[in-house]
């Protein structure tokens, strides 16, 4: 089993393994953040409660126990908040490839920190899991989404219909990729 608690640290920035101790953290960032990212992800929403975060980081545990998923959270050095969360899932170990996820605390965004959490979880993925291909799909219309998947390299793949299901019906999605020599470039 690998064992990986901290992705990224600077002066203003930690990501890293959120526990489940953290899950009134992590539940304040979701409240502050409903109306921008539930627009995109439909788990965001008014309706979601402390035990809903600590089902949710019990469930990451299990799933980075598991190799099949690992999800990091980032944090403000000088305040302690969560301030948004970076995640591989969906790997395919056949194929070497997985599909990264992300989103920033309101009040936290239009500070590069997105693609420095795809940067860095892109990095764990290529040289820790060995993978060689990412993809990051982002909702036809969720500008911000596929402006961080530029900022962090990634290569947009076309508009591609009915990839993403969100509140029940099928969504076009911008489909980008990031393999190794991306990171480099």
């Amino acid at each position: 089993m690998m064992i990986i608690r901290q992705l990224y640290q600077d002066s203003h920035t930690e990501i890293r393994i959120a526990t489940e101790s953290e899950a009134a953290l992590h539940l304040e960032a979701i409240q502050a953040s409903v109306a921008e990212i539930g627009a995109w992800e439909s788990w965001c929403n008014d309706r979601y409660q402390l035990e809903d975060s600590r089902k949710y980081l019990i469930d990451s545990e299990q799933k980075r126990h598991r190799g099949v998923e690992f999800n990091f959270c980032l944090f403000d050095r000088a305040s302690g908040q969560l301030i948004g969360s970076v995640g591989v899932n969906r790997i395919n170990q056949e194929y070497k490839f997985a599909n990264i996820g992300y989103w920033i605390r309101t009040g936290f965004t239009g500070r590069s920190l997105a693609p420095l959490a795809v940067h860095a979880a892109a990095r764990f993925a290529f040289d820790e899991l060995a993978l060689t291909r990412l993809e990051i799909v982002a909702m036809e219309g969720n500008h911000r989404s596929c402006r961080v998947a530029e900022k962090a390299g990634a290569v947009a793949e076309g508009l591609h219909r009915n990839r993403l299901y969100y509140r029940g019906k099928p969504k076009n999605a911008w489909v980008y990729s990031l393999i190794p020599d991306d990171l480099s470039a």
